[in-house]
């Protein structure tokens, strides 16, 4: 479509090359070339740029898809073995669920830091029970804001620092809304 309005852009600077300015046929016809040679290179250069922008944002969602996946099922393993009270089994479980977090993230802070915390008092506790829970809870919530994430990178790009901020902080105010009305038996 882009080529073919050019190409019509092409014949009309032509025409008035020749009839208006008194170009000869060939100099005009040399000048629409390298016009048209020009312009679809900076289309071509915009079509390839936009598709890396999307191979990027692919690799991306494939990539944070698979850490979903991943981390689903080191809570679920955790957490089952957690109530069967297997300590040593917990342990070398909670030391591969922390290798799946990155405390000294600033901007994810909340999450990363809690469920450490939260894996740490679940190792060290005799009735685990009420400490899985809530645990359970805070990985839902954490899996959730991956898939805001998520959905909220395919339909507007790569998402700035600010609104990584505002969906982090935002998903984990409903998280500790959650954890108080839970707590105060409002369920």
């Amino acid at each position: 479509f882009v080529i073919a309005i050019i190409s019509l852009i092409g014949i009309g600077i032509e025409i008035f090359l020749t009839e208006k300015v008194g170009i000869g046929q060939v100099e005009a016809t040399l000048i629409v070339g390298i016009i048209v040679a020009f312009v679809s290179t900076m289309e071509i250069s915009a079509t390839i740029k936009q598709s890396s922008k999307n191979t990027f944002i692919n690799t991306i969602t494939i990539a944070r898809k698979e850490y979903m996946a991943e981390l689903r099922k080191a809570v679920e393993e955790f957490c089952v073995t957690a109530e069967r009270n297997d300590n040593d089994e917990l342990k070398e479980l909670s030391y591969k669920l922390k290798l799946l977090m990155n405390p000294a993230d600033k901007e994810n802070e909340h999450w990363d830091r809690k469920a450490i915390e939260m894996i740490d008092k679940i190792v060290q506790a005799e009735n685990k029970t009420e400490d899985i829970d809530s645990f359970i809870t805070l990985m839902q919530s954490w899996l959730a804001l991956e898939w805001h994430g998520m959905r909220e990178e395919a339909k507007k790009g790569i998402m700035s620092k600010e609104d990584k901020k505002t969906l982090l902080d935002t998903e984990y105010s409903k998280y500790t809304e959650w954890m108080e009305e839970k707590d105060n038996g409002q369920e």
